[in-house]
């Protein structure tokens, strides 16, 4: 029989060896979510995520920060990926026919319950950012990190396709919106400059004149206003805790008053642990970022973050501290390595019915020269 027919998937098709968070294409994500093996480890973390995450969508909680670890290539990246595909509720095509991403797990989770509560969250209305915060980052060293606030509201604003490079544009294109004004001025914008506002606005300091110009025509502010807001507009911005969880909350609740029902804001954040290091004020900073949309939003915005270690072993800072960032991360989720060779039979040794059948004869009959007849000594080990 020829290789390549004997496997159940193209052995030429491209697979990803170490999972990235990126923009994948809809065709990638359908491939990835069609091969993705639950292991009983694996089985074992969604029934107690979504458990605690379906609590959250039923009642007020504060309990909304989820800590996954696991070293290099225990599958926590990838398993952060699948977390993001599900509970955004998108659907993919594969075989011809679009399906939710939850559609690619019928078989795979055997406990009807567990596959219950992944339903509900995925019918849930939800905004899923996921990114790798040292790649979503502005710092310039690892000794001159941004504090995780700045990045969080960086990946928020571009969620909404505000602009993410500068936060105090990004402030005037929220307010513009709820004045219910940004359409007029990007319109206005673009019959000044000749461009589109999203691929100019970077180029802010060089197109005062057109930005001041659509801002007098489009909005309330007169040219004065629009000239003294455009002049002080970076040194007057500032940003803190409290004031990122309120335009989480906001952009939250004007969802809810649109679509009539409740509305979720997911960061999931990859390679957290690595970012913070030994850092305790970066580490105090992410978990006032949680406390602050716990109490803020009340279980409408969630924290997922992954690390190689567990969480208790990056928090460095002062007993009182620590239990406060243990507390604010209530669900903790270890991933290990022990599986590996159960995804590698299922996703890509996986054999057709003929192959196997096939297999099985040939086996039989060359069984008694498979056997191993020989010794190797290694290191004062005996190997048969």
């Amino acid at each position: 029989m020829n290789i390549n027919k004997m496997f159940e998937k193209d052995i030429a098709r491209p697979i990803q060896g170490v999972v990235k968070i990126g923009q994948d294409s809809a065709e990638m994500i359908a491939t990835e979510l069609d091969e993705y093996v639950v292991t009983k480890e694996l089985h074992r973390h969604f029934d107690k995520f979504f458990v605690g995450y379906n609590k959250g969508t039923k009642q007020r909680t504060d309990k909304i920060g989820v800590w996954i670890s696991g070293f290099f290539g225990s599958g926590k990246s990838h398993f952060l990926k699948i977390l993001s595909y599900l509970l955004g509720g998108d659907e993919y095509e594969h075989d011809g026919q679009l399906k939710k991403a939850i559609g690619f797990f019928d078989g795979k989770i055997g406990d009807n319950r567990v596959m219950a509560d992944m339903q509900l969250a995925s019918d849930t209305s939800a905004d899923v950012i996921l990114f790798n915060i040292d790649a979503e980052a502005d710092s310039d060293s690892k000794s001159n990190k941004d504090p995780i606030v700045k990045v969080f509201m960086k990946v928020f604003n571009k969620m909404q396709g505000f602009c993410s490079t500068m936060p105090w544009v990004a402030d005037l294109e929220r307010q513009m919106v709820k004045d219910g004004v940004y359409d007029d001025f990007r319109k206005r914008f673009k019959e000044l400059s000749g461009n589109e506002w999203e691929d100019a606005r970077n180029d802010f300091y060089f197109e005062q004149d057109n930005i001041i110009g659509a801002l007098a025509d489009a909005t309330r502010m007169s040219a004065e206003a629009a000239l003294a807001w455009y002049n002080k507009a970076e040194d007057n911005y500032s940003l803190d805790i409290n004031s990122f969880a309120r335009r989480v909350r906001e952009y939250i609740e004007a969802k809810e008053v649109k679509s009539g029902k409740k509305h979720f804001v997911m960061f999931l954040c990859d390679e957290v642990g690595q970012y913070v290091g030994s850092s305790g004020a970066l580490m105090l900073n992410l978990q006032n970022i949680v406390e602050g949309l716990g109490n803020e939003c009340g279980g409408r915005a969630w924290v997922i973050a992954t690390g190689q270690e567990d969480i208790d072993s990056i928090t460095k800072v002062n007993r009182d501290n620590f239990s406060k960032i243990i507390g604010r991360f209530d669900t903790r989720l270890s991933l290990s390595s022990a599986n590996v060779d159960e995804v590698i039979k299922k996703r890509l040794l996986a054999k057709t019915d003929t192959a196997r059948d096939v297999l099985r004869l040939l086996y039989s009959e060359k069984e008694a020269d498979l056997k191993p007849h020989y010794l190797c000594r290694c290191r004062g080990y005996v190997f048969i």
